[in-house]
């Protein structure tokens, strides 16, 4: 008989990549597919991925937004005893258009549900996330808008593939080494703390973000395939921290002082503490600084301040997400790995030497 066989998308990304290392490791008598958006994806992810590891996948590139090379690729594949699609790949984006938006959470997904019809015997789970639902929400960008879509269209069209979804929460690095491929989320934030350290943000205080570290996404989401592989049912799985998530002020003050710790290794004058302000008072104040022309306040590049605040601000004013759901283990605490995340993010964005003057 035809071994059973995962295949994995999006495995460049940040969970895909970590999935396809759990599940090297967890299912080693499948044959395991990994499937890449270009070849420069493919030579990175094995560049950097453990041996054992790239040695037990299948890396297969293919453009998931083109039907042609969608339909090429089921023949690529050839056939197995079973076949289960883990579809990780997204644009991820906050800020796309509805239109990029769309193509690559919704046609991808649909593109990616035709390959594993074509492939005979398949079910399909979504990665999608916990900052969405497919009903009562409030979409604050087209990624929660067209993700939701993908879900609906998913089990609407597709329900021959027996779908089911493992939503997770905003992802940062490893819990133990802080590693992560990329940097999206809550990174951009520790950019404006450490270079251009402002002297306030806004947001509510005692909002939560909600936030979790890779390989427990990993572990859960491998797990989650294995049982789906096996062929038992399986119910969806809502990957978050929830209450156990860090306060915005207390996520803000644990950053600066993983920065400052660094700081004073490097003999820098350390970051003030950055208090948050409701965004009401925040636009008052930086208006304030523009027509009073205050000097004494040091303030960020304005339009690379009005763009980030803007990406954010949805989340810092509203910081809905849906409780964990159908997990094994309860997410890390935060504390516990919030010093390794941002001592990888200092290692891979060393600071710039300031440039002598002329």
């Amino acid at each position: 008989m035809t071994a059973a066989r995962i295949l994995v998308t999006g495995v460049g990304g940040a969970v895909g990549g970590e999935l396809a290392a759990a599940l090297a490791e967890r299912a080693p008598r499948a044959r395991l597919v990994a499937v890449f958006s270009s070849p420069r994806s493919r030579a990175d992810f094995l560049a950097r991925a453990p041996r054992p590891v790239a040695a037990a996948l299948q890396p297969v590139v293919c453009d998931l937004a083109d039907p042609a090379a969608v339909a090429a690729l089921t023949a690529e594949l050839g056939p197995a005893g079973s076949t289960l699609v883990v579809h990780a790949a997204a644009n991820v984006s906050w800020t796309a258009s509805p239109e990029a938006a769309r193509l690559g959470n919704v046609e991808v997904t649909r593109n990616t549900a035709e390959l594993a019809r074509r492939l005979g015997d398949s079910r399909f789970l979504l990665v999608s996330s916990a900052y969405t639902a497919t009903s009562g929400w409030e979409y604050r960008n087209t990624y929660e808008e067209t993700k939701a879509q993908a879900e609906r269209m998913l089990r609407a069209e597709y329900p021959d593939l027996d779908p089911a979804v493992f939503s997770c929460s905003l992802v940062v690095g490893h819990s133990r080494t802080g590693a992560i491929s990329r940097f999206h989320g809550i990174y951009p934030l520790l950019g404006l703390l450490e270079r251009h350290q402002p002297p306030f943000l806004p947001g509510d205080r005692d909002g939560r973000i909600d936030i979790v570290p890779v390989d427990w996404v990993a572990a859960e989401l491998s797990g989650m395939a294995a049982r789906m592989l096996e062929g038992r049912p399986v119910q969806d799985v809502v990957a978050a921290a929830g209450s156990a998530a860090p306060l915005l002020r207390e996520l803000v003050a644990a950053v600066v002082a993983a920065l400052n710790r660094h700081r004073r290794e490097q003999d820098r004058p350390e970051l003030a503490e950055v208090p948050l302000v409701p965004f009401r008072r925040w636009d008052f104040l930086r208006r304030s600084v523009d027509a009073w022309n205050v000097t004494e306040i040091p303030m960020p590049n304005q339009q690379f301040l009005q763009r980030l605040i803007g990406v954010y601000r949805p989340y810092f004013e509203n910081a809905r997400v849906r409780p964990p759901q159908g997990v094994t283990e309860p997410a890390p605490p935060w504390g516990e790995y919030v010093d390794v995340v941002v001592d990888r993010w200092l290692a891979e964005h060393p600071r710039r030497p300031a440039r002598a003057a002329s």
